[in-house]
């Protein structure tokens, strides 16, 4: 099962459009990583000759204030092929530009409902020396591409001033998510607190219970769009959407999920490609218990190394500095196994009012994704020692009623189900991935994304319609991998394994000898030979390793 947690390095780059309008980013432990909880995926080839139908969808600009809603019938046989450009609503930057795109929900029948696509555009600073447009997801799955252009558009000395120079940077938001017909579940259902690691059959039953009923309210409020929310659907709808463009070879950069995304769509178009960065590399193709086994232990590896970190740093840097990090963290997980440790700056709607140790020990790997994000994290582990676990429990965010803003928690779950093994039938086979974790992972006992969407999906009423399998890439245009050796989220050994898939003719992977979840947004020496591969077509040597 390949995975992704999904936000690159730099959490002030995402926008929230919930109620206040507010960015992802305050300080607390990165909290652009609450939104993301669960997540994994599965693959399936289809025939990329209904696209061709695509072009019965029409275009429109953004409306002022949200989503297309769910579309039928009619709208499918619209006569445009293109998309026009709008203004965004006042939820992203004025630079940015925005569009809707119609797509069939069902490409295996693309003459029945449809569905709406929302895409923003940060369009190049030189329209005369425009190379192309360069598409990009920032993970998840759930990611909202939209959040990740936004920020860029906010900050753009992020990227170099080169890439945006000459690319269109698109920002389509896959189908369930953000501006595109949203999944929607029922908030209190998604809310209910359950417990993934369950000991009793009680346990389980109320695990499964809660699980089937989450999605019976997703059915009820989404219809269904939960039966094609898979990420070969998506990879169709980014090939409707690039033929709209233009028919361009396009430009990917796929972090966390989006590497799925785009193996996947490599799989499919191989020709329409003309650059493809890969960035935290996912594998849509072990077992269960491989991912669990991998990720965990990329999970665990990385905390090994925040404790280094914080040990060897200033008392400026780290709270902790010079004390037992290892011993504080153990600390907070015994306290919180005794009893749930409160949040007393959260109040159940947002933020639960307490957290268990079921909720450290997930939540803590977001907080990892960022090397930025550590700081906050020694103090959150020192609050919450001292019985104040605010900090963590407001970066294990709830679901509050806002479509777009929710969109990354359910559409992540309704992915993810339809994308990754979940065989386990019994309590019996949830204890098992459970002692291998504990066996293995004995500082987080296996608490990660990949058991975490083994779990949320037992029971889940929608097909697993795109199961993992190994990617078969025939195109001439070189992948370029990117990896780095302590990602919390996205195991080294996942970017090893899908590069031998790929093969040495058909890929270079580029390697980061440091921490932190995806590389190409850090601004290092690995940005710098990833901007050669966009710009120039210029690949590194293989076997290259960077130290930034």
């Amino acid at each position: 099962m390949g995975r992704a947690y999904i936000y690159p390095e730099d959490p002030a780059l995402f926008i929230s459009s919930s109620h206040h309008n507010t960015t992802f980013h305050d300080n607390t432990i990165g909290s652009v990583l609450r939104r993301i909880n669960n997540k994994m995926g599965r693959t399936q080839v289809l025939v990329s000759a209904v696209l061709a139908l695509a072009t019965l969808s029409v275009a429109v600009p953004l409306p002022g204030s949200r989503i297309g809603s769910f579309r039928r019938g009619a709208l499918a046989h619209n006569t445009s092929s293109s998309i026009t450009w709008g203004p965004c609503s006042d939820q992203f930057p004025s630079s940015l530009t925005c569009a809707t795109y119609t797509v069939p929900l069902d490409w295996s029948n693309p003459c029945n409902e449809t569905i709406e696509l929302g895409l923003v555009r940060l369009a190049a600073s030189d329209e005369s020396a425009r190379i192309g447009n360069l598409f990009v997801n920032p993970g998840g799955p759930g990611g909202q591409a939209s959040s990740l252009v936004g920020g860029l558009a906010r900050s753009p000395d992020i990227l170099d001033p080169q890439i945006l120079a000459h690319f269109d940077i698109i920002g389509l938001d896959p189908r369930g998510v953000g501006l595109s017909t949203p999944v929607q579940c029922d908030t209190a259902a998604f809310n209910k607190r359950v417990s993934f690691f369950p000991k009793t059959q009680a346990e389980y039953d109320e695990l499964v219970a809660y699980n089937k009923a989450l999605g019976e309210s997703c059915y009820a409020k989404s219809g269904r769009l939960i039966d094609f929310v898979d990420t070969i659907s998506a990879v169709k709808d980014h090939e409707a959407v690039r033929k709209a463009l233009g028919d361009e070879k396009i430009n990917l950069l796929g972090l966390s999920y989006g590497t799925q995304l785009f193996s996947q769509y490599a799989e499919l178009f191989p020709d329409n490609i003309r650059t493809i960065v890969l960035d935290g590399n996912l594998q849509h193709s072990q077992s269960e218990s491989s991912n669990l086994l991998i990720e965990s232990a990329t999970y665990e590896a990385t905390l090994k190394k925040f404790f280094e970190w914080c040990t060897n740093s200033t008392s400026e840097e780290c709270t902790l500095s010079g004390s037992d990090v290892q011993a504080k963290y153990q600390s907070v997980l015994d306290k919180a196994i005794a009893a749930p440790i409160p949040a007393p700056g959260c109040d159940n709607t947002s933020c639960r009012s307490d957290v268990t140790d079921e909720d450290l020990r997930f939540t803590i790997q977001g907080s990892l994704i960022s090397t930025s994000n550590w700081p906050a994290l020694a103090v959150a582990l020192s609050q919450a020692d001292a019985g104040n676990a605010t900090l963590i429990s407001q970066n294990n965010a709830l679901a509050v009623g806002d479509a777009y803003a929710d969109s990354t928690l359910l559409a992540g779950t309704a992915i993810a189900c339809q994308d990754w093994d979940h065989a386990s039938t019994s309590l019996a086979d949830v204890v098992a991935k459970g002692t291998l974790g504990a066996n293995f992972s004995p500082l987080t006992r296996g608490a990660c994304q990949s058991y975490k969407i083994q779990t949320s999906c037992i029971g889940w009423p929608a097909p697993l319609s795109n199961p993992p399998k190994k990617i078969v890439y025939k195109g001439e245009t070189t992948i370029l991998q990117a990896q780095s050796t302590f990602d919390p989220s996205t195991s080294y050994a996942w970017g090893l394994g899908l590069h031998a898939e790929l093969g040495d003719e058909k890929s270079v992977l580029l390697v980061r000898d440091g921490a932190g979840h995806t590389s190409y947004l850090r601004g290092g020496a690995t940005t710098a030979a990833i901007n050669e591969y966009f710009l120039n077509l210029t690949l590194p040597e293989p076997g290259t390793v960077l130290d930034s």
